[in-house]
């Protein structure tokens, strides 16, 4: 076992493959065997992509075109969006490690990737596909085309950088944080500014600008929908410590990195080779990570509100940052302990969010599908011959039957005025499924005539396989057509 262990260690790139093929394996079955269905960011996801559009509420398109092209290859298995956000983690390593490649020696490139999975957002607590996942697989392929382009200064891979940096914008606003970065890399080496006069970057522009036009002609047409949320968003009121939390998602990749790498080399520590900063490597890695972070914390500091989702992608670039500054050279000894203490940390984290699926039982998590959906198809069709047009009310559950029901209604959650808007004919004509507490429709219902709609009350129980049974109370209501009112 010890000479296999040996043996694979001397090949880093397979070592890397092998490694995320397995997390990506394990997560996936986990998540498809304890967990009864999608939780709410792939609910909603999948239904923003259904509508087929170039925007929804909260987000440009991609990530929801991405969503349900997933779900609906999988004839709308639950498990090809577990899998899908394993694909994005992959993905996403995979080109840190083909940057790092273009300036380090292997085993370092790969030890830049492997740290990653140390941290926080490339572990089980957020495994769930969603436009965070789709943005951490985005940056990296964007920033490899990006110096790729700049160092073999050939069109078509400016052509697909643009194309690159269109898709980030399409998934996700805080991309333009990292092509911020990029102009500052850019200008900051004069090597790579005379590329200025060059069509490379002229095209790359180009590029982008074709892809995102038909987004940004979807802003003028609905109001600005995804801007009005972010500033929404941002304007939150926060508690006291917000930016004292967002400060230590900035700093702690940095941290658990180096002490991995410290542990790592502590045996032999006398006999290491030392090596000088890579500053070619460090200052590109800071740029990219330190412009979004700052941003963030300084967002806190004015007293707005952030979303700690918002720091995944900030911490691609934080594993290179880390290799670059160690004063050791990564040899096989090094990299044969880092990549043990992964395979340990991972198992033990495999053991212990099994033993919590297992033991803990959650409304979002372990309801079954074909009892929340048997009550409400049992109650629409006690009031109607036809099947469910729309479904209305709270995020989860609106999404949450238009991904389990027959037919796959649409969903319109009641604080998302895009998809009202998109359905409002539809709801008059053949009228809408009511599901949420009485008190969140008030303003739906003056706006489709104030009629007199009485809610019935059912509970769903849940539970997870060796837990105990729990129940929830919810209601639903029938909105008849605009017609019949």
């Amino acid at each position: 076992m010890k000479e296999k262990f040996s043996a694979l260690t001397r090949n880093p790139v397979k070592a890397l493959l092998l490694f995320m093929g397995c997390a990506a394996c394990f997560w996936t079955l986990q998540c498809s065997l304890l967990q009864n269905h999608l939780g709410l960011d792939i609910l909603e996801t999948i239904s923003w992509g259904a509508q087929g559009e170039w925007g929804h509420f909260k987000h440009p398109p991609l990530s929801g075109w991405l969503g349900y092209l997933f779900s609906l290859l999988s004839g709308h298995s639950d498990w090809s969006l577990y899998l899908a956000a394993q694909l994005c983690l992959m993905i996403g390593a995979w080109h840190v490690y083909k940057v790092a490649r273009l300036f380090l020696d292997e085993y370092s490139s790969v030890t830049a990737a492997l740290l990653l999975f140390f941290l926080f957002y490339y572990n089980p607590s957020e495994t769930k596909f969603s436009t965070y996942f789709v943005e951490i697989a985005l940056s990296p392929v964007t920033t490899y085309f990006f110096f790729k382009s700049l160092m073999q200064k050939k069109i078509y891979l400016w052509i697909i950088f643009g194309f690159c940096c269109g898709l980030g914008l399409l998934n996700k606003y805080t991309a333009g944080l990292l092509f911020i970065g990029f102009l500052i890399i850019f200008f900051a080496n004069a090597e790579y500014r005379k590329q200025i006069f060059s069509w490379g970057p002229w095209i790359a522009i180009a590029v982008f600008l074709a892809v995102i036009a038909p987004h940004i002609r979807w802003l003028f047409q609905n109001d600005f929908a995804c801007f009005r949320h972010v500033g929404n968003r941002i304007h939150e009121e926060q508690p006291w410590h917000i930016p004292f939390l967002a400060l230590s998602s900035a700093l702690y990749p940095f941290v658990v990195q180096i002490v991995v790498l410290t542990i790592a080399s502590i045996p032999g520590i006398r006999k290491r080779i030392r090596e000088k900063v890579r500053r070619d490597v460090l200052i590109p890695a800071l740029i990219l990570t330190l412009i979004p972070n700052i941003f963030f914390v300084l967002l806190t500091l004015c007293g707005n509100g952030i979303v700690m989702m918002w720091f995944c992608t900030v911490e691609s670039w934080t594993g290179l940052a880390s290799v670059a500054l160690f004063p050791f050279r990564i040899d096989e000894g090094i990299f044969r302990r880092i990549y043990l203490m992964l395979v340990i940390l991972t198992l033990c984290l495999f053991v212990g969010t099994t033993v919590d699926l297992l033991a803990k039982p959650r409304l979002r998590i372990h309801t079954e599908p074909k009892d929340l959906i048997a009550h409400v198809d049992a109650f629409w069709k006690t009031k109607s011959k036809e099947p469910v047009s729309v479904v209305v009310g709270d995020q989860w559950e609106a999404t949450f039957c238009e991904n389990y029901m027959p037919g796959r209604p649409p969903a319109c959650p009641l604080t998302d005025p895009v998809s009202i808007r998109l359905h409002r004919d539809l709801i008059r004509e053949k009228g809408a499924l009511l599901i949420g507490s009485p008190e969140e429709f008030t303003d739906f219902l003056r706006e489709f005539g104030h009629p007199e709609i009485e809610f019935t009350e059912f509970r769903i129980e849940f539970q997870t396989r060796i837990g105990k049974k729990k129940s929830k109370r919810l209601q639903v209501a029938y909105l008849p057509p605009q017609g019949q009112l």
